[in-house]
């Protein structure tokens, strides 16, 4: 494995366990019975599990279909720039946003979520501007 893969697969697999750990934290420190709590839990949940899948497995069945590793953090981190981008969207509108920054949130947003689209797609076609050799499956 090259380093540039190395990185990227340690980092999904950190990320992941951070996302699965702050999905538990709405768990064990609040009280998960509204729709928007449980929807919100869930997301984190498969967000997580896929990453910490892709910094794992070099390929992953779902259902009759295999996917490489760099397809699923693709998949993860495209489904995380939405949420992200959804809850922001959510929290401006209700005047309420997640990091109490208001309107300097959408700058943010803006940032983030262009960052995780940039890097899901450098993913899912295999390294259009990063190392071709991050993205090999072996």
């Amino acid at each position: 494995m090259n380093a540039g893969k190395t990185i990227v697969r340690r980092g999904l697999t950190g990320s992941g366990v951070a996302t699965l750990l702050l999905a538990a934290s709405f768990v064990v420190l609040g009280s998960p019975t509204t729709p928007s709590t449980l929807l919100l839990i869930s997301w984190l949940v498969v967000v997580g599990s896929a990453m910490v899948a892709a910094g794992h497995r070099e390929r992953v069945s779902i259902g009759s279909t295999t996917l490489g590793w760099p397809r699923v953090a693709a998949i993860a981190i495209a489904l995380l720039a939405i949420g992200w981008a959804a809850v922001s969207v959510a929290g401006l509108l209700a005047n309420e946003t997640v990091t109490g920054l208001g309107p300097l949130e959408a700058v943010l947003t803006v940032g983030v979520v262009g960052y995780f689209a940039w890097f899901a797609r450098e993913c899912w076609v295999g390294g259009a501007s990063l190392d071709e050799e991050t993205f090999t499956v072996d």
